[in-house]
């Protein structure tokens, strides 16, 4: 075996411990992963005691309590799956690599894998569901841990070009609200009026909720149980010590040390950031307070160890992937890649949902993908966001309506910085998740295709989990969330259209 080899070795041995300590962990007592929307639950039969209202990015993936004595068997089949979609990420990047294709590997991946699942189902009906059933648990422990991922392009911020003067900085907040309304509205009204020439517009259901759902409803829990919150934080003391104390010697285990020591403080900060009130975290996502945590740790280490805030930081996303040189950030940063493959299971477990509304489902995503890339781009000119010196920040904000972990695949391929692109797009989440749908009610849209359609396309994950007690728009609003991304990366792929979308922004 190489030493490049081995060293890739170590390294994704320190991603399956990272990701099987915490799913071990947060499976006791906790919620199992599964691809049922939460208002069928009780129909179905599954015993629901407590369900989680914690958003997560990819909202297609609800949880139900896992039944007693069964947390052993899901943990294994958590581990397993995501096991697997790190493999396959894996393979992905080399087979893409070593045939210089320039479209990105995670969605080439899930979009491959989507489609090995259809063919298998339609050669061997039943094959696919298989399949499926056996990747769920992964995809569900990937979603579910999913927001922290994106952390390290928030924390790296300090580190980034600077975005000028406040007046810029006000420019981007402009970007993030205009452009929400301008994806939100051009989606759902497009959406809107095609539904109206079909002859299918349909109101919200007005049904009682049954005397189950109330129950559930009126006893809400914490989304993360305090057992994990203690192993968090003792997780934090013990590797901050321990990290400390090897940064102070020179110790040759010191960078490995304090990988894990801010691993466990970013999901710490993640936890408590999700345990806060719920009037909270409507407003302030608990990967903002995550960010917090590992920059004021980062703080505090530098003072610890005679090192400079940058120096500390620095450390936190080296650019490395091996296990004597690799930060918490770039592990974390790693494993969106598992996690867009792993959509590929969100999207087959709707696929039904996809073939029945076909035209306009992708009537919504076109608009909101093409609208959003080039309509920003046009917009971002038009103020001048950045100055003459600022193409970079142009760049950043373009895929500001596409879920995170495609809107940094973006950013790379169109030359932006992704921390500006993490930022932007979290910063959409929020504002969609908190007055998207209080928005369409006031221009009196109330049809849940169209609803769900323009929520998914303009404010991504955040925006689609604010949806979830619309049960007709939840579905659609999941759908256009995972096609809207696609259809951005794509269009960006394409040569001409890329080079469009750069003169547009930046000029020549």
């Amino acid at each position: 075996m190489t030493t490049s080899n081995r060293r890739h070795g170590q390294a994704l041995l320190l991603l399956i411990l990272l990701v099987n300590t915490i799913g071990h962990v947060s499976s006791r007592r906790s919620l199992a992963a599964t691809f049922v929307p939460r208002s069928q639950l009780i129909d179905i039969g599954i015993e629901q005691k407590s369900v989680s209202s914690l958003p997560v990015e990819n909202p297609l993936l609800n949880h139900a309590v896992s039944k007693r004595g069964g947390a052993s068997t899901t943990q294994v089949q958590e581990t397993g799956g995501a096991l697997a979609f790190i493999l396959l990420d894996v393979f992905f990047r080399k087979a893409f690599k070593a045939r210089k294709i320039a479209f990105p590997s995670q969605l080439g991946g899930c979009c491959i894998l989507f489609g090995v699942l259809l063919l298998s189902e339609l050669i061997s009906p039943g094959t696919g569901d298989m399949v499926f059933n056996a990747l769920s648990p992964g995809a569900g422990l990937l979603a579910k841990w999913l927001p922290v991922f994106f952390v390290p392009g928030l924390a790296m911020i300090p580190l980034a070009p600077s975005m000028g003067s406040n007046l810029e900085v006000v420019k981007v907040l402009g970007v993030v609200v205009v452009g929400f309304y301008f994806s939100l509205f051009t989606a759902a009204f497009s959406v809107l009026a095609l539904r109206k020439c079909q002859g299918h517009v349909a109101e919200p259901s007005t049904l009682p909720a049954t005397e189950q759902e109330q129950e559930v409803k009126a006893a809400p829990v914490k989304p993360y149980s305090q057992e994990l919150v203690n192993f968090l934080l003792q997780g934090v003391g013990v590797f901050g010590a321990l990290s400390i104390g090897a940064s102070r010697v020179e110790n040759q285990f010191a960078t490995p040390l304090r990988t894990i020591f801010m691993a466990f403080t970013t999901f710490a900060g993640y936890v408590w950031g999700a345990r806060l009130p719920s009037s909270f975290t409507a407003i302030v996502h608990p990967l903002i307070m995550s960010t917090i945590a590992v920059l004021l740790t980062t703080k505090l280490t530098g003072a610890a160890t005679s090192s400079t805030f940058n120096e500390v930081l620095g450390t936190y996303k080296s650019g490395a992937l091996t296990f004597m040189s690799a930060g918490a950030g770039d592990i974390l940063l790693f494993l969106l890649g598992p996690s867009v493959v792993s959509f590929a299971i969100a999207v087959y477990s709707r696929k039904k949902v996809v073939a029945d509304n076909f035209l306009v489902i992708l009537t919504g995503v076109l608009v909101a993908s093409a609208g959003g890339l080039f309509g920003t781009a046009a917009f971002v000119r038009l103020i001048n966001l950045g100055g003459e010196a600022g193409r970079v920040l142009r760049l950043s904000v373009l895929p500001r309506n596409v879920t995170t972990p495609l809107a940094i695949a973006i950013t790379n391929m169109l030359g932006g910085d992704i921390s500006y692109a993490a930022a932007v797009v979290v910063l959409t989440g929020i504002f969609g998740a908190t007055f998207g749908a209080r928005i369409l009610t006031a221009v009196g849209i109330e049809d849940p295709v169209s609803r769900g359609i323009g929520i998914g396309g303009s404010a991504q994950g955040l925006g689609v989990a604010s949806m979830s007690n619309e049960k007709e728009a939840f579905p659609f609003a999941a759908i256009s969330m995972v096609l809207t991304a696609v259809a951005a990366t794509t269009l960006v792929s394409i040569p001409a259209v890329k080079e469009c979308i750069l003169n547009l922004a930046a000029g020549n």
